[in-house]
């Protein structure tokens, strides 16, 4: 959760009391701290009460660009709240991208309607003291630049039956593109700041003053810097109580595992005791070895090339295609298609049905989950998993991927220096549920082969592809966009592919030489914010510590 300081407009137009302000947010460990930037004949007409406060109170432009200088020396990230037009237009021309919209411009048409025309721009919405009518009219204008929906209470203090936050829960259930905060108006730094934490909420912002006796703007809901710092400490502190969004054990749970879950002693009966295996760790040790089968994983949830699975190809559709093309598999015994049992992955499901295959529905997330389950189920000793975009994989690979695995009795089988999308992984299935249990978060195990690299103890093996051909295994045969599927499907009309059972590597080899090649130095995301260099990653691929490795020469 990002913790935000405000400083509204307790600085009273004093830069120095709000330079030390900053200097003190910053010594807290926010986040982020925000200020609220006004032109006050813009914001409000001059026979207001409140008119004289304001222009007395407020910083001048100038003076702005000053605070924000420090700010940037400091190393201070800073949110400006704009509240009118000529303020957006100074914050956005001093270099903001990242603002807040105070709940006053919620129905303020004008400001809303220029905002909209900024696509650089990305916005915090409060939303005190408005109905969900007024919240869907200024999303309907900026809904594509907010990132975040605050939700807060304008009392202040804020008492703690008007805090209501349950709004947080409406929130991510109306909304659900979007992040949720709670601006806290409560003096509270510990109860209702972990509520919020526990809430899933992103974002809380508190209010920051360097004294209450002072009773500058907003005292009676700022924190003291030294109650502001004991918050963070707090909430980072209990922010690890929260773990990841998943049932697993954690590596502590692990030991207890084996002390607590009764072994399976045959006949039935099952009894805690210091020998032996429990039921399910025992049930994937005894499955054949020899029983392999291809989990082919797809889902309908691609933003970048919508439904490409059911993408026109050849005479058929990309899914299809590459379900045939696995079914010639001589050692195979079983291709599934391995989807996900929400509901917007139905249509897919129903394809597979009215198209005879074999399909099995999962976890939505956890490919792992999904390729376990499908393996007890099936009593699969070893799978593969091939992804639903790679209509190239190369069937002759796999029978001698299966046939390394079972003769040389391997965790763990790919191909090397092959274009991007021709070679599935084959995984026995004993190894991968201790992979499996000894995963931190398998909610990222759609980056499965990032834990076999990481794996030292296991027992791989590889078949190594040698070519005339420059840096083969920098040309893309995998599906993302339409000139990704336009290229294959181009390759495939080339090699005259009118059956699943034509298609192999020499033929992709022989016409794919003038393929562009993935830039070597482009970065691959990773789970947990995490990068590295595409060539980096290939590297690494082809110099694991393979038990055994076969070189085809093409």
């Amino acid at each position: 959760m990002k913790i935000i300081a405000e400083s509204a407009f307790n600085h009273n137009g004093s830069l120095a009391y709000l330079k030390e302000l900053a200097k003190e947010a910053k010594a807290s460990q926010t986040d982020y701290f925000t200020v609220q930037v006004m032109d006050v004949a813009a914001f409000c007409v001059k026979d207001y009460s409140k008119y004289k406060i304001y222009e007395e109170n407020t910083l001048s432009f100038n003076e702005w660009g000053e605070f924000f200088v420090y700010c940037h020396e400091i190393e201070l990230e800073l949110i400006p709240c704009v509240l009118d037009i000529p303020s957006f237009d100074y914050c956005y021309a001093k270099g903001f991208r990242f603002l807040k919209l105070h709940a006053t411009d919620i129905t303020n048409k004008t400001m809303l309607e220029k905002m909209a025309t900024f696509s650089d721009v990305t916005l915090i919405l409060e939303t005190q003291c408005a109905t969900d009518l007024e919240l869907k009219y200024a999303l309907n204008i900026i809904g594509d630049k907010v990132i975040c929906l605050m939700h807060g209470f304008s009392n202040y203090p804020t008492e703690v039956e008007d805090l209501n936050l349950n709004t947080l829960d409406y929130f991510a259930s109306e909304y659900p593109a979007y992040k949720t905060g709670l601006a806290d108006h409560s003096l509270d730094i510990d109860k209702v700041p972990l509520m919020v934490l526990a809430k899933g909420c992103d974002y809380l912002e508190k209010h920051i003053t360097l004294s209450r006796n002072n009773r500058k703007f907003d005292y009676q809901v700022s924190l003291y810097p030294h109650e502001f710092g004991a918050m963070v400490s707090f909430i980072r502190h209990y922010e690890t109580a929260l773990g990841n969004f998943m049932k697993h054990p954690t590596k502590t749970e692990l030991t207890y595992r084996n002390v607590m879950y009764k072994k399976t002693l045959g006949d039935g009966v099952f009894k805690r005791a210091d020998e032996g295996e429990d039921y399910l760790t025992n049930r994937f040790n005894s499955f054949n070895k020899e029983n392999v089968g291809v989990a082919l994983i797809a889902r309908l949830k691609s933003k970048r090339l919508p439904l490409k699975v059911t993408k026109p190809f050849l005479d058929t559709f990309l899914l299809d295609f590459l379900y045939k093309r696995l079914n010639t598999s001589k050692n195979v015994a079983k291709t599934f298609l391995a989807t996900s049992s929400l509901k917007e992955d139905e249509p897919l499901a129903k394809i597979g049905f009215e198209n005879n295959y074999n399909v099995y529905l999962g976890h939505a997330v956890s490919v792992i989950d999904r390729m376990l389950a499908l393996s007890l189920q099936e009593e699969f000793g070893g799978i593969f998993r091939v992804t639903g975009d790679n209509p190239f994989t190369d069937i002759d690979l796999i029978d001698q991927m299966v046939t390394m695995f079972i003769e040389d009795d391997l965790d763990y089988v790919r191909v090397n220096n092959v274009p991007f999308g021709v070679s599935a992984e084959l995984f026995s299935t004993k190894y991968l549920w201790n992979l499996y249990l000894n995963m931190d978060n398998p909610m990222n195990s759609e980056y499965l082969t990032l834990f076999i690299l990481n794996d030292e103890q296991a027992r791989k093996g590889c078949i190594d592809i040698e070519s005339e051909v420059e840096d083969l295994k920098y040309i893309n045969l995998s599906v993302d966009y339409q000139e990704d599927l336009d290229r294959v499907v181009s390759l495939a009309e080339k090699i005259n592919a009118t059956n699943t059972n034509y298609i192999n590597l020499k033929d992709i080899i022989l016409n794919i030489d003038s393929f562009k090649r993935e830039d070597k130095n482009k970065m691959i995301k990773l789970p947990e914010g995490e990068e590295v260099k595409f060539s980096d990653f290939l590297d690494r691929l082809a110099n694991q510590d393979y038990i055994v490795r076969k070189t085809i020469t093409l």
